[in-house]
């Protein structure tokens, strides 16, 4: 995997400040749970039966042998 460089973002991010990046990673590099099972990134809130205080949980896989955030 190849050291990806943050970009600076053209979208309208609302609130956040102007020279403010955004590191983008691939989704395979990430794990959804929903009540403590993994799901595909595909899957609405409305499809999981998701209430107005549910969670879904995001951790990033660890592709190498330490943190490098």
């Amino acid at each position: 995997m190849s050291d990806q460089k943050s970009k600076q973002s053209t979208k309208d991010l609302g609130d956040k400040k102007k020279r403010e990046y955004i590191k983008l990673i691939p989704m395979s590099s990430l794990s959804l749970l929903f009540d403590g099972q993994r799901i595909d990134d595909n899957y609405t809130p409305k499809e999981l039966i998701m209430k107005e205080e549910g969670v879904i949980e995001v951790y990033q896989k660890q592709m190498r042998g330490h943190s490098a955030v």
